[in-house]
C-alpha cells in the first residue's frame, strides 16, 4: 500500500496491469486446472500485491471474487490490514465471519477448517458449495498422493508438501459426498493446481 501524508488512509497497490487481458489469462488458468486435476498452470497476478497474498492468491482473488459473493480469510491473512483493504478495494467482496457460510475461503493449510464443516451444496444445487483457495507457498511436508478421476489419464502423482495431518481422510470424505463437496485451488507464488471434488486420492505407493 502507498502511504499518504497527513495521516490519510493508504492507497491500495494496483491490481492487474491490464485488467481485461490479465483477468482472462488468470481465469483460463483456473479453468484449465479444474479440467486437468493435479496439473500445474502458470498464473497471472498483479506486480505488487500485498505480501500476505502474493501474486498467485491476488490473481485468483481478482478473478473469482466480486461484490456478489462472500469470502472467509483464514489465519494471519484475516488480520492483515493491507491484504483485507486491498481485497475490499479491488473486488468489493463481502467478508464472512463463519467459514461454513462462505462461498470462497482464502487460507493457509494450517488454518484450513474441516472440509465437512464447509458449504457442500445440495444434490439439487451442488454449485452452492465452497471453493477453497489454499496458499501452498510454504509447504514443508513430504506427502505424495496418487490421484485418479475425471480429467486424469489413468493416474497422476500429486506432490503435497502443504497437506496437513489427516488431509487424505478428509478428502476421501469429501469425494464421497459427490455431487456435493468442496473444490480446492492450490495456489503458489505464480501457479495454480486444482483438486475438484471428483478427484480421488490414495497414498502414493513407495517406489
Amino acid at each position: 500500500m502507498t502511504g499518504v501524508a497527513g495521516g490519510a488512509p493508504a492507497i491500495p497497490s494496483p491490481g492487474f496491469a491490464y485488467p481485461t487481458h490479465d483477468g482472462q489469462r488468470a481465469f483460463r488458468a483456473v479453468l484449465d486446472a479444474m479440467a486437468h486435476p493435479t496439473r500445474t498452470y502458470p498464473l497471472t497476478g498483479p506486480a505488487q500485491p500485498p505480501a500476505a497474498l502474493g501474486r498467485g492468491l491476488a490473481g485468483v482473488a481478482l478473478t473469482l471474487l466480486d461484490e456478489d459473493c462472500t469470502v472467509w480469510l483464514g489465519g494471519a491473512l484475516a488480520g492483515d490490514v493491507e491484504a483485507t483493504t486491498w481485497l475490499s478495494f479491488h473486488t468489493g467482496v463481502r467478508r464472512a465471519a463463519d467459514p461454513a457460510g462462505a462461498q470462497y475461503l482464502l487460507t493457509a493449510p494450517a488454518s484450513l477448517p474441516p472440509l465437512a464443516s464447509l458449504a457442500l451444496g445440495t444434490d439439487e444445487a451442488p454449485h452452492l458449495s465452497a471453493t477453497v483457495v489454499l496458499d501452498v507457498r510454504r509447504g514443508r511436508g513430504a506427502s505424495r498422493f496418487a490421484a485418479h478421476g475425471p480429467g486424469i489419464d489413468g493416474s497422476a502423482t500429486l506432490a503435497a508438501p502443504w497437506a496437513p495431518d489427516g488431509f487424505l481422510d478428509e478428502w476421501r470424505g469429501n469425494t464421497a459426498q459427490f455431487p456435493r463437496g468442496v473444490d480446492l485451488l492450490l495456489v503458489g507464488e505464480d501457479t495454480v493446481t486444482a483438486l475438484p471434488r471428483t478427484t480421488h486420492l490414495d497414498p502414493q505407493p513407495e517406489v
